[in-house]
């Protein structure tokens, strides 16, 4: 980790705007699985839908501020909110404590950030908006041309990963007569492999099944009938940032065992 060789304020700066990013999340993770616009109209209280001024949509601190609550009707706002503004920020400083203040820095805050919406999405509603998952391709590609893994293993990242899950989700289908996974799950793993390449495909594709297992264990749904779903692309988030932040040093790991 390279954040112990920044001082505070570029760190304070890094925290604050992935606060603001998060705090867009928050929009993108309300809006997105309802089909509204994420331009307009401004952020509204739900339950009085007065709208909220610039001043009480300050991230983090505005919540604080007014105890969760809305100024005008007194109306709870869930703490997610804030959890979801705080998250932003460890995902920006997370991405410039592994990779510097570098491209390769810029593009893991980046992917970071839309991974946390994903998961989000995808735990509440079951779906991965094409808007996040095609957004993101094209950025990491964009971010690709300047630093790693290079545009060429970019491409070829995202058609494997793409292509696997697809193969996957005929096959299920061939099988069993439905298809196995959705769209939004093919999308989800082109963007990771435009992000972590080829060779980070296999590595997500592991750990999402994992954590997948281990959570239908655990909430003891592993006796479900077999047409029970999981928010499969929220796992391969978690395994996606897994395999970016310390995917080196488990590949080392790994490798040392032989």
């Amino acid at each position: 980790m390279m954040i112990a060789t920044y001082g505070i304020l570029p760190l304070v700066l890094a925290a604050w705007l992935g606060a603001c990013f998060g705090s867009f999340s928050n929009v993108l993770i309300y809006r997105l699985p309802r089909n509204l616009s994420v331009v307009g109209p401004r952020s509204f209280c739900p339950s009085c839908t007065k709208t909220v001024a610039w001043y009480d949509n300050l991230p983090v601190f505005s919540w604080l501020l007014l105890r969760g609550r809305c100024r005008h009707c007194s109306a709870p706002f869930s703490v997610r909110y804030l959890l979801v503004e705080l998250a932003g920020a460890a995902c920006v400083l997370v991405g410039i404590a592994r990779f510097g203040w570098t491209i390769e820095g810029l593009s893991a805050s980046f992917f970071l950030l839309i991974l946390l919406d994903i998961a989000i999405i995808d735990w509440q509603h079951m779906v991965i908006p094409h808007t996040l998952t095609v957004g993101g391709m094209i950025m990491g590609l964009v971010l690709s041309l300047f630093g790693n893994p290079g545009l060429p293993s970019a491409l070829l990242g995202a058609a494997i990963g793409g292509g696997v899950i697809l193969a996957v989700s005929y096959g299920y289908k061939l099988v069993r007569g439905v298809v196995g996974m959705g769209g939004g799950d093919v999308m989800l793993m082109a963007m990771v492999g435009v992000f972590l390449g080829p060779w980070g495909v296999p590595a997500v594709l592991f750990g999402g099944a994992l954590f997948g297992t281990l959570y239908a264990v655990t909430a003891g749904r592993g006796r479900l009938a077999g047409e029970a779903k999981l928010p499969f692309g929220t796992f391969l988030a978690a395994a996606a940032v897994v395999v970016l932040v310390f995917g080196r040093e488990i590949l080392v790991w790994y490798l040392s065992g032989f």
